[in-house]
């Protein structure tokens, strides 16, 4: 296990290490002038001449790129050239609130998909099982932008139960503002005993959220269905019902046991995916994480946010499918980690 764990994290560093380098000679070969940029509106020829002295843009290509991984190297991500911020700093403010929409949408999946997927499977071809198929196709179907506008016309335009938009009310940001800790609101709304505050969160992540979790559900139900209804025909199964066990323990404790895997895979892979999937669902809903943050310095051609964002994003999915494949081992003794 702890050499193939660091087997796996050797071939991470080689991964990180090869998006770096294509990420940032993207980032050079484009047509465009970060030091203007990073002058300001207007700059002299003068202004412009220093911001690429003071960028190192003036060095050869091999140098910048030696200077670049070693402040990668050292936990420095360098500076946003349009808000002349430390990337880092932006990304403690903005991160949070993303990894926050994106976790709730994966609970979505889970609750909601995998129950679903063992129940469309213990009824195949049933109402449920062709109701569910329905529904999953559309879900991997919809694009994201229209759900979303969608919801917002139904339950704010129409219904006026949720929010439009933004991460919590105006009035609540001043009258129940929720104390950063962890920076996701409602835990830290939890923390602090903020209830008011976390129910005006929990309102505000709904849309947003179930917009995001649409597609990792509808795969999640597919994949849990196909598995019970391999599962459900083995001989374990035939024989639990045999000796009169409850269907809900036969479904849930032991056809579900063997049949998670691939919904797990699922998910892992949808975490990652939902990181950058979420921009469009953040512009759409205003909601203040990366989705603005990268969709303002692709506009500008902020090329060291870009660099910095679409590394974290390669170190999530790294991560997380290393966790998945440790935690189907844990749950298959028939995995073997090579």
């Amino acid at each position: 296990m702890t050499l193939y764990i660091l087997r796996r994290l050797a071939l991470a560093g080689l991964v990180l290490f090869s998006v770096s380098a294509l990420t940032f000679l993207i980032s050079r070969v484009v047509p465009s002038d970060p030091a203007a940029l990073f002058a300001g509106q207007r700059p002299t020829a003068e202004q412009i001449a220093l911001a690429r002295e003071r960028l190192g843009l003036d060095q050869p290509l091999v140098v910048q790129y030696a200077r670049f991984m070693g402040d990668i190297l050292s936990g420095d991500l360098g500076i946003s050239y349009k808000t002349k911020h430390a990337i880092a700093s932006d990304l403690a403010t903005f991160l949070p609130a993303t990894l926050e929409l994106v976790l709730v949408s994966i609970a979505l999946a889970l609750l909601i998909g995998i129950p679903a997927g063992v129940l469309a499977g213990a009824q195949r071809g049933g109402w449920f099982d062709q109701a569910t198929r329905v529904l999953s196709i559309a879900g991997v179907s919809i694009p994201a932008f229209w759900l979303a506008l969608i919801l917002q016309l139904v339950f704010f335009g129409a219904w006026h139960l949720l929010p439009l938009s933004s991460r919590t009310s105006n009035e609540a940001a001043i009258m129940y503002p929720i104390q950063a800790i962890t920076g996701f609101h409602l835990v830290d709304a939890a923390l602090t005993g903020n209830w008011t505050g976390w129910v005006d969160a929990a309102l505000h992540i709904v849309l947003p959220a179930f917009t995001l979790a649409t597609y990792p559900i509808s795969l999640t139900l597919r994949m849990t269905r196909a598995a019970m209804v391999e599962v459900l025909g083995e001989k374990y199964i035939v024989a639990a019902r045999a000796q009169g066990l409850p269907e809900r323990d036969v479904l849930f404790r032991y056809a579900l046991k063997n049949a998670i895997v691939p919904a797990l895979n699922v998910l892992g892979l949808s975490f990652a995916f939902s990181l950058t999937g979420s921009f469009l669902v953040e512009v759409i809903f205003s909601w203040p994480g990366l989705g603005k943050y990268v969709t303002d310095s692709i506009l500008n051609a902020d090329f060291p946010v870009i660099v910095s964002v679409t590394l974290i994003v390669t170190v999530f999915y790294v991560l997380i499918n290393l966790a998945v494949d440790l935690i189907q081992a844990r749950l298959d003794p028939r995995v073997v980690l090579r």
